[in-house]
């Protein structure tokens, strides 16, 4: 063999071992021969992070993510010399959160006894109209129930009127005028009295039925003649028209023979 032959060899040689020691020492070249990179799941918040590894740059995490140097510096407010460490979590994108998972066992939903509902049914009202006899506005045992007086019944929103006329009679063996069936609501009540007679109580009374409820309601009434005004009853009796008249008349009387008296005496 010549001796320039055995040169080209060697020199051939040399270069080869060279390369192969080179590829076996450079930590970089080994890294991406066997680095596999898998695109984080998102967290929370949207953002897909990546943990800085023991020999990674900007430049490497470029090469294997794809993601560019100058992204990742805007995203993680890095200095433009990319400087990043080990175990250092970097942003290399932001997607749509996911959706929050409740931590710890979901609740099971209890089921209870059923809400009631609204019990929305009728009720009664009873009337009676008695002989206020001695005018207290409250029916006594003595005090009679009194016929031909009529009462009216209707709700405020109109859907609901009837009209009665009241008995008369001892109220132990006379029942007093019941509407049933009437549904719950506001109610007016309206009495008109017999002829001939005065009221004792008020005539037109606001009562509210509730559904199961029996209201009783009385109205009171007496004869015109037996008619006395609370302050009359108060006092033993009324003022006469005919004494006052007399009494002013001696009065006046009185008082002209005072001044026809003076008036002489002033004379003499």
């Amino acid at each position: 063999m010549k001796k320039s032959h055995l040169v080209s060899l060697l020199l051939i040689l040399t270069l080869f071992v060279g390369v192969l020691i080179w590829m076996s020492q450079s930590p970089e070249r080994e890294v991406f021969a066997q680095a596999s990179y898998q695109t984080p799941t998102p967290n929370a918040e949207g953002q897909i992070i990546y943990t800085v590894q023991e020999g990674d740059n900007c430049t490497r995490i470029f090469l294997l993510t794809g993601v560019s140097i100058d992204q990742i510096i805007a995203l993680n407010n890095l200095g433009e010399d990319c400087s990043v460490f080990p175990s250092q979590p970097l942003i290399l994108g932001t997607v749509a959160p996911a959706t929050a998972t409740p931590r710890g066992p979901v609740p099971t939903a209890t089921i209870g006894p059923p809400t009631p509902t609204p019990f929305d049914g009728n009720g009664e009202i009873c009337v009676v109209l008695f002989e206020d006899l001695d005018g207290n506005q409250m029916r006594s045992e003595n005090e009679f129930y009194l016929a031909g007086g009529v009462v009216s019944v209707s709700n405020r929103v109109g859907t609901f009127s009837e009209t009665r006329e009241t008995i008369g009679g001892d109220p132990a063996l006379v029942e007093p005028i019941c509407f049933g069936e009437v549904p719950e609501g506001e109610y007016n009540l309206s009495m008109g009295i017999p002829a001939g007679y005065n009221a004792t109580t008020g005539l037109n009374i606001a009562i509210s039925l509730t559904a199961g409820d029996t209201v009783v309601v009385d109205f009171g009434a007496q004869t015109g003649a037996e008619m006395i005004s609370p302050e009359a009853s108060a006092t033993g009796g009324g003022r006469s028209p005919l004494l006052l008249v007399i009494g002013l008349f001696f009065l006046a009387g009185g008082g002209g023979l005072a001044f026809f008296f003076i008036r002489s005496r002033m004379k003499s």
